[in-house]
């Protein structure tokens, strides 16, 4: 090779120049001394070292014998020149009969660059790259998808904030990405490759400094004359700024997105939104067959405060007069301000007209407080409330704000500071339940509530077995009301909870005059309603009152209904299982009416079922059919359960319910109606002397 007129020379493994020939003299611009001084490296365009190291390191590693490369090298004058390589690894002569790869490389160039004026205009375009990368912060790639080496520019390097010496070693695209955005860049790499779409992603990396900063890579893949990919080239710019601006821009978007759908001054929904809101959850409760209640508010005397204290006043009032009525909402319920003083409230799945009632009259209550202003000025506004009932009312949007605008004009000629329904029917009906909840709560702070017993008789014997406690109520300006009518309101408005501990100490009462006077096996029910259970002290509660009267947990049979049973969670079996610990009966009240699942008389600890009036009324009538109530009996008592007939009335039902084997019963028939203790007491004395 020493009279080759091509270049050629042999290199070390760490890029020492080992021999060249005279041919290399005018590639690189040295003489041949200076080169055997020189390592291939010092030769180098600094843009192609990266590149070097990742095709040498490949001959290193033994992965290929050979390539072929294009490169760049810098003669003395500064010019660059192009040059192809031929690089090739022989292998080792020696005896071993495994041969090995030699520490050398041999290496045949040939020069490829354009003549002085092509290479200035290059060596002019490069610049003008170079310095329009710098300028928009940009750093280029270039991935040869045969070789799969990725070329990074120094710039590149930058943008990642990256110090060290080997920029290919220490940086891998795939491990860089931010968890987040991974399969979204990655995805898109692989459609640019697989089509002819451009590559333009917005995604985080992690810099060198240890932190994630927000980039955009823009690039495509270049392809060769039969269409397939041989590399995948871009530019990546720092995108931090710009990401900033687009989440503010967004920031700002929704926020003009919202003012025009809510009102600046409360926050709450505007005319606009409101009408949507209004639509759609009308034509939701048409859907499912739902009631929903709409109530329009209108301030009292609120223009004589923002004539004399000012508009500002009159505003911060407002957003008072919002904040407050959001507070008195349920979840799910829509707020909104229609504008000036008029609010609205939407409420959803309305279960009973009188709730939107009892929510008007909350309203009023809590705007009639007096508020003191910024500057000191005490201020007490009411308001009136309009309520109009879909679908009884109106089943439109339209017809509904119109019906409630109308019951609202009626509210304020009844006075103000009051409600009224959009029908004459409903608003009595309304102004019925609140008159009853104020009587209740006065009858039972005074304890003007009463209790009585309905006796229980185990069949075939005369004297009662025990009894009932049952409430009574006559109040002096509503008279007798039924527990049918008032045990619900009281259950509605909080009272429950009190009136349940007071009738429980009355019937517990009740039972240690019984035994006292002799009856020692006297036992009185005592109903509880799912709100005593959710208190979750009527353990504590029973157990205190059975200790103030001396009374052991079977004198006491606590009733039930099957949906405490069957909606309870582990906090009502619990309670359950220790009140039964205590000796108490557990009974379910009006079985058959509810869910009637076998599921939870094997579940949880229940000792009886009472067998509902509606299920016995009909036995020994032609047309009555007894196999239900037969089969309750036998359920029952193949699970080991006490049954309790309620509502018997007549000679044919009692002996029915004795021929299907039922344990007790109770109701009118042979003079069983809900009576005064004592009389219980009196009966059980002359059945006992007989």
């Amino acid at each position: 090779m020493a009279g080759c007129d091509q270049p050629a020379y042999v290199l070390a493994l760490d890029g020492r120049f080992l021999w060249v020939n005279a041919a290399c003299e005018g590639l690189f611009g040295r003489p041949v001394p200076e080169l055997l001084r020189l390592r291939f490296q010092d030769l180098t365009h600094p843009d192609d070292h990266a590149g070097d190291r990742q095709r040498i390191g490949r001959l290193i590693a033994g992965e290929v014998r050979w390539l072929q490369v294009d490169k760049r090298f810098v003669r003395p004058d500064g010019a660059s020149v192009w040059v192809r390589l031929n690089v090739h690894r022989p292998w080792r002569e020696t005896s071993a009969a495994r041969p090995e790869l030699d520490e050398r490389l041999l290496v045949l160039a040939r020069e490829i660059g354009l003549d002085d004026a092509g290479r200035e205009a290059l060596r002019r375009s490069e610049r003008q790259l170079s310095l329009a990368l710098e300028g928009s912060r940009a750093g280029s790639w270039d991935w040869n998808l045969q070789t799969d080496i990725v070329e990074y520019s120094a710039s590149f390097a930058r943008l990642l904030r990256y110090e060290g010496d080997d920029f290919h070693r220490d940086f891998l695209f795939r491990d860089r990405l931010h968890p987040a955005d991974r399969e979204r860049a990655l995805a898109a790499v692989q459609r640019a490759l697989a089509t002819s779409e451009a590559f333009d992603e917005a995604y985080r990396l992690r810099c060198f400094d240890g932190r994630w900063r927000w980039f955009r890579g823009r690039g495509m893949a270049i392809r060769d004359a039969q269409g397939v990919a041989r590399h995948f080239s871009g530019i990546l710019f720092d995108w931090q700024d710009q990401r900033r601006q687009q989440l503010l821009l967004r920031r700002s978007e929704r926020r003009m997105a919202h003012l025009a759908r809510h009102d600046p001054l409360t926050g709450l929904p505007n005319r606009l939104l409101w009408n949507e809101c209004l639509r759609g959850a009308l034509a939701e409760a048409q859907r499912h067959g739902e009631r929903l209640a709409l109530l329009m508010l209108d301030l009292d005397r609120f223009k004589d405060v923002n004539d004399t204290l000012g508009h500002a006043t009159g505003d911060a009032l407002l957003a008072v007069v919002g904040a407050r009525l959001r507070s008195r909402l349920r979840e799910g319920d829509t707020l909104a301000r229609l504008g000036g003083d008029e609010f609205v409230v939407l409420m959803r799945r309305l279960r009973d007209p009188a709730d939107a009632a009892a929510l008007a009259r909350d309203i009023v209550e809590t705007l009639a407080r007096p508020w003191v202003s910024p500057v000191g000025h005490e201020i007490q506004i009411g308001t009136s409330v309009g309520i109009a009932v879909a679908p009884e009312h109106g089943t439109e949007a339209e017809t509904l704000m119109g019906a409630a605008d109308a019951a609202l004009y009626r509210a304020k000629e009844l006075g103000r500071g009051t409600f009224a329904y959009f029908t004459q029917e409903l608003t009595q009906a309304a102004a019925r339940r609140m008159r009853l909840e104020s009587r209740l709560r006065r009858a039972a702070g005074e304890q003007r509530l009463r209790v009585v017993v309905q006796p229980q008789h185990r069949f075939g014997d005369a004297a009662p077995c025990g009894g009932e406690a049952l409430l009574r109520w006559h109040d002096e300006e509503l008279g007798a009301v039924s527990p049918a009518e008032f045990i619900p309101v009281a259950e509605a408005c909080g009272l429950i909870e009190p009136i349940g501990r007071w009738v429980l100490e009355q019937a517990l009462g009740i039972v240690a005059t019984w035994r006292q006077a002799g009856w020692r096996d006297a036992r009185i029910a005592v109903n509880v309603s799912a709100r005593q259970f959710s208190r979750g002290d009527l353990v504590a509660t029973v157990q205190a009152a059975l200790a103030r009267h001396g009374l052991g947990g079977d004198a006491l049979e606590l009733e039930v209904t099957e949906s405490v049973l069957v909606d309870s969670g582990a906090e009502v079996a619990a309670a359950l299982a220790r009140l039964r610990a205590m000796g108490v009966i557990i009974a379910i009240d009006d079985f058959g009416i509810g869910y009637s699942s076998l599921g939870y008389l094997q579940r949880l600890p229940v000792d009886v079922i009472k067998i509902d009036r509606s299920f016995v009324r009909g036995l020994g009538r032609p047309d009555g059919d007894a196999r239900l109530c037969a089969a309750i009996v036998a359920m029952a008592h193949h699970l080991h359960l006490g049954v309790v007939a309620e509502g018997v009335e007549t000679a044919a039902q009692h002996d029915a319910l004795q021929a299907m084997g039922c344990d007790r019963y109770q109701g009118y028939w042979q003079d069983g109606q809900p009576t005064e203790a004592m009389e219980v007491l009196a009966r059980w004395r002359r059945a006992s002397t007989v």
